[in-house]
């Protein structure tokens, strides 16, 4: 269940709501009673059903059986332990001047509600997810066979001047696909695997630029299994590459690194190239990556990009843990 922050002003804008529709159909004996009674009771179905779906079901959607389940326990066990806490809170008996079974009732019609409307906005934050790895896939569909023609031909061209260096460059050809099988392959991925999938990559480009191009990964033990989004820092690279480094006549550096800050993960592409980095060209590397910052991770991550002030370009990245 995404948004939880949000989830929480949506339910209580609808407890105030359904206070609200009770006193004007004369339940209760008080604006001030339906309203206690109703938040007590709709944030305890919140909590339940929300913390019930974190715990069972982490990685995403519920199966539909088992998640009804969890709302009809959460609806029961919101309706008796709020109502008892508005109850304590307003110094009532915990029937006092109210029918339960109607009471029971409003929750589970509010209940049911509630859910739909956050299992369809899960829904359609679902949908477009999809959407933007799909445009991913078409994005690399068109990229890859570019970058391979271009790799193709440059061992072509060493096979007859430098052997061993053609030996070399299709030795890292090969790992760079087979990473790139891989990573396309999953829905999710871990630093090491990125990192692994970057390497292949720079030391291809290292054969084909050789003095101009110099690369560091910077990726402690301790995050190599940290997770995130396969292939989100490929587009940063290549543009790095592209816009920064293979302009300029002695070419430059592109360090990658991976830190750890409180509760976030922070992803950085540096470049000593000629300023424009990730922000050349048609801006599609930046924007593909904040589109699936922003998929991925609900609006909670976060992406930085400027030129460096001695020169070069850098993309930070912050997610969430």
């Amino acid at each position: 269940m995404q948004g939880f922050p949000f989830a929480l002003l949506a339910v209580a804008a609808f407890n105030t709501a359904i206070a609200g529709l009770l006193t004007l159909i004369a339940y209760g004996s008080s604006f001030r009673e339906n309203l206690a009674f109703s938040q007590c009771i709709g944030f305890s179905v919140l909590l339940v059903i929300h913390f019930g779906w974190r715990l069972l079901w982490p990685e995403g959607r519920p199966p539909r059986l088992p998640f009804l389940g969890l709302i009809g326990l959460g609806v029961l066990a919101g309706w008796l332990g709020g109502s008892a806490l508005a109850s304590a809170l307003l110094g009532l008996p915990w029937t006092a001047g109210r029918s339960p079974y109607a009471a029971l009732a409003v929750t589970v019609a509010a209940g049911l509600t509630g859910t739909w409307f956050f299992w369809t906005r899960q829904k359609a934050a679902e949908l477009e997810r999809q959407r933007v790895e799909a445009q991913l896939k078409l994005l690399q569909a068109q990229i890859e066979p570019h970058f391979l023609f271009n790799t193709l031909a440059n061992l072509d061209a060493l096979i007859g001047t430098d052997p061993a260096q053609a030996r070399r460059m299709l030795r890292h050809l090969n790992d760079y696909l087979r990473a790139t099988l891989a990573a396309t392959r999953r829905e999710r991925s871990t630093l090491a695997d990125e990192f692994a999938l970057l390497r292949g990559y720079l030391e291809l480009q290292a054969v084909r630029m050789g003095a101009r191009l110099r690369f560091r990964l910077d990726l402690p033990d301790a995050l190599s299994q940290a997770g995130l989004p396969p292939m989100l820092l490929q587009p940063l690279v290549e543009n790095a590459l592209k816009h920064g480094l293979e302009p300029k006549v002695e070419g430059g550096e592109v360090k990658v690194s991976a830190r750890e800050e409180p509760g976030r993960l922070v992803l950085e592409v540096a470049d000593t190239g000629l300023g424009q980095g990730s922000g050349g060209g048609t801006g599609v590397g930046l924007a593909n990556v904040r589109e699936r910052l922003a998929a991925a991770y609900d609006g909670k991550a976060g992406m930085k990009a400027g030129a460096n002030p001695a020169g070069g370009f850098t993309v930070t990245l912050s997610i969430p843990r």
